[in-house]
């Protein structure tokens, strides 16, 4: 596993300072630390990031506005709880690739 720890502040707490390069596809293409060329964000996260943040920010970054959506992320088979944290399901491991899933409106 490669697990990269990264220090704020000069302290080293690896529970809640750990942080996740992840891959997700979507629809509209992937959001990775390169692609799309011109996203305004990265998904670079504290292990702690709740999924519904990222769902917010991958909906952002591919324009995703319709509110009659259904957003759903997964691992593999595995929906997401939105409530749940990364760590949770033990996403800690960069590269890591979750998949959008979009049901109703006109993705």
């Amino acid at each position: 596993m490669n697990l990269e720890i990264r220090e704020h502040g000069g302290e080293r707490d690896p529970e809640h300072r750990r942080e996740v390069k992840l891959r997700i596809q979507t629809p509209r293409g992937l959001w990775s630390m390169h692609e799309p060329k011109d996203a305004q964000k990265r998904p670079d996260y504290p292990v702690t990031t709740k999924i519904e943040r990222v769902i917010a920010d991958v909906r952002s970054v591919f324009k995703f506005v319709e509110e009659d959506s259904k957003y759903t992320l997964l691992r593999h088979t595995e929906v997401l709880d939105p409530n749940r944290t990364l760590a949770s399901y033990h996403i800690v491991e960069d590269g890591t690739l979750l998949l959008l899933s979009v049901q109703g409106g006109n993705a």
